[in-house]
């Protein structure tokens, strides 16, 4: 066994980053379309729970929504605290984009200066 691995180490690396980097491309694709549907998701809350103050309650609306679509084995990778922050930057590039049209950064999360 340990003649064959040293005989094919290179051939095994070789698969073994290929496999990393199919895994990371399947991932990206899923953030990708997990960002169209919270964009979906964010709309619609807007409509649905109206309100002064409602702002949590949509967040939190979103976030249930968006983390049960997410298929079982994927959320192995993706707990729910890093897709909160993920929810959190992409509502953030929203309220960006809303002031003058533009992703520039032109407005800052809250709490900083």
């Amino acid at each position: 066994m340990r003649e064959f691995l040293l005989n094919n180490l290179v051939t095994i690396i070789i698969l073994i980053a290929c496999i990393i980097y199919i895994a990371y491309l399947i991932v990206k694709q899923r953030w990708r379309k997990l960002r169209e549907i919270a964009y979906k998701l964010i709309r619609q809350a807007e409509t649905t729970i109206t309100g002064t103050k409602k702002g949590r309650e949509r967040f939190e609306q979103v976030m249930t929504q968006l983390y049960m679509i997410i298929p079982p084995w994927l959320r192995l990778f993706i707990t729910q605290s890093l897709l909160e922050k993920k929810l959190q930057e992409w509502f953030d590039k929203i309220k960006d984009s809303l002031d003058d049209g533009i992703v520039n950064n032109s407005i800052k999360p809250p709490g900083m200066k």
